[in-house]
């Protein structure tokens, strides 16, 4: 028997722009969601003029919108925002991140359509949240970063805060309201009814602040940047051997000691110094640099070859090159072509869900060029080619 994907039948509507709200629809269309990106005339979704560029299309906004349809509107207009709502009737779901107020203006926020479609499942990412006093500022991904404190728990020692390299507030609040939304489609399954949802970028850095803002509410003193190390354990952090950095996590007493004989070193583990976790905490850049003088002796590939035969946690630190060949990653079908014939080249990021009823990916759909499916849409609601040309005519699409 051929199995369905899990959200076979959803219809989605998405008016997103750029990383976080774009992300989340995408996560949605691999889980089986037909989804409707709505964009703006004039240049859509401005991730469409992102570099790098391949044959005049934009790999930024290919990985975040493959499979996706798209339909034209300018929502500051009337007649936009009154076909906007004959889709909303026949949607399931809805996701924007305009700043907060924008689709009221348009006579879209939730209070309003809701009474068009009370199942709607109605999503709203922004940087700061619907509510509380900052919500309506500005908000990017190096903001929410530098605002919600990682930034300041990143980096090394005495050095300056570093931005993670990647756009990790977006992309985690497209993860958080991909999770909201299928969570609120079960319990629509219940209720009939559907809802708003309200993800802030700043809420989901919060949230994952795990063990430093532990520490930080038991002393009450902020946690500074460590660098490449674990900021309790040890060894937990990265080593240079003879040709390149790699990384080792030899935690808990056992492991430390096995860890130790393998080295060459079994009295280290007996020394009171470094006998324990808190002995090794105490005494981590003792340890360190003990470790280190070993390390250096051999070519990271031959203590990686070691340390794994003996069942040590160990990696390589590999740059995207390595990372691309890396078998592992192929076994798992990380990386999948896209379908876009000026695409064949190009690898993009697959889904990282895997589940019994949701076929292994191979590839991804090419992204919509912008308003490909406009005309179509539109006869969908029952428009002629007149009626279509008018609305170009006046702007409307």
């Amino acid at each position: 028997m051929t199995q369905t994907k899990p959200l076979s039948g959803i219809k989605v509507l998405d008016l997103t722009r750029v990383l976080s709200g774009p992300y989340c629809a995408q996560m949605l269309f691999d889980m089986g969601a037909e989804v409707l990106k709505i964009e703006n005339p004039a240049w859509g979704d401005d991730a469409r003029l992102f570099q790098p560029y391949v044959e005049n299309r934009s790999l930024y906004f290919e990985f975040v919108n493959g499979g996706k349809k798209s339909l034209t509107l300018n929502l500051k207009k009337p007649k936009a925002a009154e076909i906007l709502k004959s889709l909303i009737a026949d949607a399931d779901v809805l996701v924007e991140n305009f700043r907060p107020g924008i689709m009221k203006k348009f006579g879209l926020d939730y209070e309003s359509v809701k009474k068009i479609n009370p199942r709607l499942i109605y999503a709203s990412i922004s940087g700061f949240g619907q509510t509380g006093p900052d919500a309506l500022k500005p908000a990017y991904d190096i903001l929410t970063q530098a605002r919600g404190g990682i930034m300041s728990l990143t980096g090394y020692p005495e050095g300056e805060p570093v931005l993670i390299g990647v756009s990790f507030s977006d992309m985690i609040a497209g993860v958080f309201a991909m999770t909201a939304i299928t969570t609120a489609l079960y319990q629509r399954e219940k209720t009939n009814e559907g809802q708003q949802i309200d993800i802030s970028m700043l809420d989901c850095q919060i949230s994952l602040l795990e063990s430093s803002m532990m520490r930080y509410q038991k002393t009450k003193v902020a946690p500074k940047p460590v660098g490449c190390r674990h900021p309790t354990e040890a060894p937990f952090q990265s080593f240079d051997a003879s040709d390149r950095p790699f990384v080792v996590a030899a935690i808990g007493d056992a492991t430390f000691t096995r860890f130790c004989e393998i080295l060459g070193c079994p009295e280290v583990s007996s020394d009171p110094k470094f006998n324990s976790t808190a002995a090794r905490h105490e005494n981590l850049d003792e340890l360190g640099a003990l470790l280190q003088k070993i390390f250096i002796t051999k070519t990271a590939a031959e203590w990686v070859q070691l340390l794994q035969e003996n069942s040590i946690p160990v990696s390589l630190i590999q740059d995207l090159d390595e990372v691309c060949h890396d078998p592992q990653v192929k076994a798992r079908h990380m990386l999948i072509k896209s379908e876009a014939p000026e695409l064949s080249d190009i690898e993009l990021m697959a889904t990282p869900i895997k589940m019994t009823s949701l076929p292994e990916q191979t590839s991804r759909p090419a992204a919509p060029l912008l308003g490909q499916d406009t005309i179509d849409v539109l006869h969908g609601l029952g428009m002629n080619d007149q009626q279509i040309e008018e609305l170009k005519k006046e702007g409307v699409v």
